[in-house]
């Protein structure tokens, strides 16, 4: 069994003045058992991004049924974490009633590049709208993660408790005069998914001696019990790919040598990077990963499938 990359799923292409270009860190959700639902930050023309969705046929992901109009989570309040910009995050229904979306939110600041922390927004009625839970973070900054305190995964374990994956940020790496951020890939758990214990976390994953930044770790539990987690890291030589890890236990994580999303031929929408990439799996029990291409996504969202060699 491979990973069979199917194309190009979707790029606004200047949509609304909302959405000129990108479709960044997809995030998947089964809407309902014919439809998945796919929420990703689409930027304006200053590239600040907003996040929207698009509905993809569960069978066919590549067809592509519907596509928000407006975000359904815009830009925070003025001097809040979230004013310049929200990306994905995660979404998790904890109840029928409850879809909890968990965003990155960005601001500018003046004597760094920014900040990015992170945030919680309630939807009630099936993804269509989101209330934000409050307008301060729910993972804001420690002494490890003085500048990003991002969640990218969670889960609810057995026991009704949840565990969250995240990147923190701690400093800045200049190459060739260009500032980009240093992270690395942590865990916690928390009993209601919304208050977290910074001092709780558990480091996991960090880059290693080629690499500056490692980060937006996906976590998926596997039918025995075990974990998988796909990360996206960064080179001194400016080579940005994504990577998985197995686990027994969501906490101790080895890296796999596998290479599961190949770069796409010369000119292609994916020919320089493909990252961020986001496992679903069906009622149907097809298994997709939704992943972004170059230039971390400003060229769209793309998808693979799970299918014999």
């Amino acid at each position: 069994m491979v990973w069979r990359k199917e194309g190009l799923v979707y790029c606004p292409e200047a949509a609304s003045s909302w959405a000129q270009h990108s479709f960044m860190t997809p995030c998947p959700w089964m809407r309902d058992d014919e439809t998945i639902r796919l929420f990703g930050g689409m930027r304006d023309a200053q590239g600040i991004s907003r996040i929207g969705w698009i509905d993809v046929d569960a069978t066919d992901p590549t067809r592509v049924k519907a596509v928000s109009p407006d975000p359904v989570l815009d830009l925070g309040a003025p001097g809040m974490f979230d004013d310049n910009g929200v990306i994905l995050g995660d979404v998790i229904e904890v109840a029928p009633d409850e879809l909890r979306m968990y965003y990155v939110g960005f601001q500018l600041v003046a004597k760094a590049k920014f900040l990015a922390f992170t945030g919680v927004a309630i939807s009630r009625d099936r993804g269509e709208s989101f209330q934000r839970l409050q307008q301060t973070p729910v993972i804001d900054r420690c002494p490890q993660g003085q500048f990003i305190g991002a969640l990218h995964s969670i889960a609810q374990l057995e026991d009704g408790s949840f565990r969250a994956w995240i990147s923190r940020g701690h400093g800045w790496q200049d190459i060739d005069g260009r500032l980009y951020p240093q992270y690395d890939c942590w865990t916690l758990t928390c009993a209601d998914g919304l208050r977290f214990d910074n001092n709780q976390a558990v480091q996991i994953i960090t880059p290693n001696a080629q690499e500056y930044r490692i980060g937006r770790p996906r976590a998926t539990q596997l039918p025995d019990g075990s974990w998988e987690l796909r990360a996206t890291s960064d080179t001194l030589s400016k080579q940005y790919e994504s990577f998985r890890f197995i686990s027994p236990d969501g906490v101790s994580f080895s890296r796999t040598d596998e290479v599961e999303l190949p770069r796409g031929d010369t000119g292609a929408w994916d020919s320089d990077m493909t990252c961020y990439p986001a496992k679903i799996t069906t009622p149907a029990g097809a298994q997709y990963l939704f992943f972004n291409g170059n230039d971390m996504g400003r060229t769209g969202v793309g998808v693979a499938r799970w299918t014999a060699a």
